[in-house]
């Protein structure tokens, strides 16, 4: 099972969000050679509005959208998840939650 995190996001701004790996014993899980794939939809039903590109390193991974990305958006509630790869091809659904992207008043032109 999953865990559950919601994560904010600024309208129109550069996003990071970092999420440490552990496993079931609470050490941390050597990720270097698994894959990860990232979502985001209005809800599940619905059809696929972004990827979010993915940095990893030995037991973290960070999800990354471009200020392009998010000034897309409009603001509210979104469903995303993550997805982990394992070098045997199972998959497992690492994190899951809202993302809420926030109005920003400041317009960088």
């Amino acid at each position: 099972m999953s865990s559950r995190a919601n994560i904010y996001m600024d309208k129109g701004t550069d996003f990071r969000q970092s999420l440490d790996l552990f496993d079931a014993m609470d050490e941390v899980l050597g990720i270097t050679t698994y894959n990860f794939f990232a979502s985001m939809k209005k809800v599940y039903s619905t059809t696929k509005l972004l990827d979010f590109t993915i940095e990893k390193n030995e037991s973290s991974i960070t999800l990354v959208l471009t200020d392009q990305q998010t000034a897309e958006l409009k603001p509210g509630k979104y469903q995303y998840d993550v997805i982990m790869q394992k070098t045997s091809g199972e998959l497992s659904k690492i994190v899951e939650g809202l993302a809420i992207v926030v109005d920003t008043m400041t317009v960088v032109t």
